[in-house]
């Protein structure tokens, strides 16, 4: 009973943690509008594999973070620096896109796993996230850090963001979205929203850069 718990917590705080429009879930449901879904399905499985790792860190290394916050630190600034240049990126893409039709993109699966892959991974921003909720949760003797209940819980997170993942490649044009004009404009909207993660950041952390 306890692994069933554990499991419905993880898949529950997996789930909700991805509903809100971020770089992951804005990114697959481009993909899917420029793609196909097929493509998109393949991103969000990179994407979801690279949380295995960030909850992991999250449960069983909570204790070492949270003593050496120099290793966070280290993370953050990383993070800063990569969404900064992603912000760049994805504002000139936008710039340069005058396509007026949307055309399917080939792209071998390795390249959009590894496209998941890399994006989930620069996306450290959760794993904090994983060690506050399950700390919340043992407080409360809801919550055990061992084996197999917790890889039930790390299961669970896995499997909640990739069915969130594919909500939004499933439904992006049945919400009513112009294909066209949202495969031209997500770019703006990542750049925007990369450039506001790296400044939010800059400035939590800016005791420790500064």
């Amino acid at each position: 009973m306890d692994s069933f718990w554990h499991f419905v917590f993880g898949f529950s705080v997996g789930f909700i943690g991805v509903i809100p429009p971020g770089l992951l879930n804005l990114t697959a449901a481009k993909i899917s509008v420029n793609q196909g879904r097929r493509a998109a399905v393949l991103f969000c499985i990179g994407a979801s594999l690279v949380v295995v790792a960030q909850v992991y860190v999250g449960v069983f290394f909570s204790k070492l973070l949270t003593d050496n916050q120099q290793v966070l630190i280290a993370l953050e600034r990383f993070a800063i620096i990569a969404f900064f240049a992603l912000s760049i990126f994805f504002f000139i893409k936008a710039r340069l896109d005058t396509a007026t039709e949307v055309k399917a993109v080939e792209k071998s699966g390795y390249k959009l796993l590894g496209h998941g892959i890399i994006l989930s991974t620069l996306n450290v921003f959760p794993i904090p996230f994983y060690i506050g909720f399950s700390s919340f949760l043992a407080d409360r003797d809801l919550f055990k850090f061992e084996s197999p209940t917790a890889h039930f819980f790390i299961f669970g997170a896995c499997l909640g963001t990739f069915l969130m993942l594919l909500a939004y490649v499933k439904y992006v044009k049945k919400f009513g979205f112009d294909s066209v004009n949202f495969a031209r404009n997500i770019n703006y909207l990542l750049s925007g929203l990369t450039f506001l993660i790296a400044l939010v950041s800059l400035i939590k952390m800016r005791d420790d850069i500064f």
